[in-house]
């Protein structure tokens, strides 16, 4: 069991339409929902349209979470502490903003049955419109603009100033790019891998299908999707399912590469694509050869809207 995300859920989810008119009866949907893993349920609380498809797979991930029958959730109403405040405030120059003022949490606790793990999900709730909703922050109109105007050029030039980690030598390389061979404008291999792939993996998703996944030729997909855990028990279909449904959001299509290179098993391939919220994304992406198949293992992208 992994543990909550809380700085992402707590910081970018996008409002959550809640059916009662108090803090007390908001607590009460979310707990329905959580508890009985019912994503049909969390997505009728929810407003995403606004939110980037990675908090949007992290809400309904803790929703398959809460589902599973060795996991207790609880959703209670706690106080927006100082710390929380300073936490919310901080996000201000990095181009986010309030969609309303908080006046309070809603905190959903999470623990195993055998006691080994647990995590703690802080959502903001405000009165929007006549109900309580939950209420995060969103891009500002400034921050939307200055990721649009980033070209995928500038994008690559971010990723290898942060350097390319080089196993042999232990550290991060800034120079990865000096010793690479430039790839054709399909990206060669590794793009033309990556296109077929996502193809794959996306038609799976919209059949909610973990065995097509499983055979997409993504090695992601084929460690999470699996009929059998790590301890080689079966996995349920409908907990694969259930997982897949969050994990899709996380999801390219449409993917177009414009270029890139490679070194050896790893590569850099520049692409515009969508996500499984519908944003495009594109940038760079980082990727590396094993068993003789080409997995994403970086990225620096921008995501927004259409």
């Amino acid at each position: 069991m992994k543990t909550f995300r809380l700085a992402l859920l707590s910081l970018l989810l996008a409002p959550l339409a809640a059916c009662g008119g108090s803090p007390e009866n908001l607590a009460k949907d979310v707990q329905a929902a959580f508890e009985k893993g019912d994503m049909d349920a969390a997505l009728k609380l929810a407003d995403l349209d606004t939110t980037p498809a990675q908090l949007r797979f992290f809400y309904l991930d803790g929703v398959h979470d809460c589902g599973q029958p060795d996991i207790t959730c609880t959703a209670t109403l706690a106080p927006l502490d100082d710390a929380f405040k300073k936490r919310l405030e901080s996000l201000g120059p990095q181009g986010l903003e309030s969609v309303a003022v908080p006046e309070g949490v809603i905190l959903v606790e999470q623990k195993s049955a055998d006691g080994k793990s647990s995590g703690k999900l802080r959502m903001p709730y405000a009165k929007v419109g006549g109900n309580y909703r939950i209420v995060a922050q969103r891009y500002t109109a400034a921050k939307l603009s200055e990721m649009r105007a980033q070209t995928n050029e500038q994008l690559l030039q971010q990723m290898l100033a942060g350097g390319i980690y080089d196993s042999e030598k232990g550290e991060r390389s800034t120079t990865w790019k000096d010793t690479a061979t430039a790839l054709p404008a399909d990206g060669g291999e590794p793009g033309q891998s990556l296109v077929k792939t996502s193809t794959a993996l996306y038609a799976a998703a919209n059949a909610n299908d973990p065995d097509a996944a499983v055979k997409s030729g993504d090695g992601f997909a084929a460690m999470v999707f699996a009929d059998k855990d790590y301890e080689g028990k079966p996995v349920p279909l409908a907990v694969r399912k259930s997982k897949m449904r969050a994990q899709a959001y996380r999801f390219l299509h449409d993917v177009k590469v414009s270029g890139g290179w490679i070194r050896g098993n790893e590569a850099i391939v520049l692409v515009d694509a969508k996500d499984g919220a519908g944003w495009v994304s594109r940038g760079a992406l980082f990727m590396t050869k094993s068993d003789g198949g080409w997995s994403v293992a970086g990225k620096e992208t921008v995501d927004y809207p259409m």
